[in-house]
C-alpha cells in the first residue's frame, strides 16, 4: 500500500484502510470509537532521515506516528508497545538493529506526552 506523503492530511477513511492493510484492528477500533480532535498527518521520522543508506524507514515511522496521534494520556504500556514496534519495524526494513535501537531510546525520551510537543504521545488529542 502506498502511504500518504509526509505532512499530507489523512482522512479517517484512509486511516481505516491503512489499519486494515497493516493488521491494526485494535488501533482502528480505538480511532473509530473516539477519533482524535486534530487531523492526522505524519512528519515521517521526526528528527531522523526517512531514508538511510538507501533504505526507506518511512513506513515504520508513519505507523508509529499514527499510534502516537491516537494515544491517550497515561497509556504507558501502549506507548511502550508502539515504540518497541517501531524499533522492530526499523530493524526489519534496514536489516540492522543499531539505528533501530537508537531510535527506540530517542522516542522513549522525547515522545512522552508530558512534554506536549507536536510529536508527543497523544498529539492528536491534545492542543
Amino acid at each position: 500500500m502506498q502511504l500518504p506523503a509526509i505532512n499530507e492530511e489523512v482522512p479517517l477513511k484512509k486511516i481505516k484502510e491503512i489499519c486494515e492493510c497493516f493488521d491494526l484492528p485494535d488501533l482502528w477500533k480505538k480511532i473509530e470509537k473516539d477519533p482524535p480532535s486534530q487531523a492526522f498527518s505524519s512528519d515521517g521520522c521526526t528528527m531522523w532521515p526517512d531514508i538511510t543508506n538507501g533504505k526507506s524507514i518511512y513506513q515504520a515511522c508513519f505507523l508509529h506516528d499514527l499510534k502516537y496521534w491516537a494515544g491517550y494520556p497515561n497509556e504507558d504500556v501502549e506507548r511502550l508497545v508502539a515504540d518497541a514496534q517501531l524499533m522492530i519495524d526499523v530493524a526489519r526494513l534496514r536489516g540492522s538493529t543499531k539505528i533501530a535501537e537508537t531510535m527506540f531510546h530517542g522516542v522513549r525520551v522525547g515522545g512522552s506526552g508530558k512534554l506536549k510537543m507536536a510529536f508527543s504521545w497523544g498529539f492528536g488529542r491534545v492542543l
